[in-house]
């Protein structure tokens, strides 16, 4: 969302903001355990975390009550093709209740849905659940009975 005009992480912000993350550390298991996100917060102007917060959140609510943890990629895309989304890796099974795809900044990027099984096994990805019922998943349906008998496949 360039209209936010947010300051540009090179790589002497990230240096910085790791550099304020790990102070005193001295041990790997500890920097392991270090959560990153409040040292990078000081790098954006107080009146721009907000809509941060808002528009790229670390979680998205999910329909059963939970809130699921949004995984965004290391590289958000080149300026001339769509932007690499965030993903979130679910259940099929539990998704059978979402009305509409999930999506963040103001609803312009959808996320990318990692289908698994329910033994967690990854089957297929999504930016389009509502699609991805209609075309894809009858496909799979007929498998998933068969391997998963006590799920309910809708």
């Amino acid at each position: 969302m360039p209209e936010l005009e947010l300051p540009v992480f090179d790589a002497a912000a990230i240096e910085r903001s790791l550099t304020r993350a790990f102070a005193g550390l001295t041990l790997a298991k500890e920097a392991q355990a270090t959560p990153l996100h409040d040292a990078f917060r000081p790098h954006l102007p107080r009146e721009q975390l907000a809509w941060i917060d808002e528009m790229a959140p670390l979680v998205i609510p999910w329909p059963d009550g939970r809130k699921v943890k949004l995984l965004y990629p290391e590289h958000a895309g080149d300026k001339s093709g769509p932007a690499n989304p965030p993903e979130v890796q679910v259940k099929l099974h539990e998704c059978f209740s979402l009305q509409h795809h999930p999506k963040i900044c103001e609803g312009r990027l959808p996320v990318q849905l990692w289908l698994c099984g329910p033994d967690g096994k990854r089957l297929e990805a999504t930016t389009d659940w509502l699609a991805f019922k209609r075309s894809s998943y009858p496909k799979l349906r007929a498998n998933l009975q068969r391997k998963c008998p006590g799920v309910p496949w809708l």
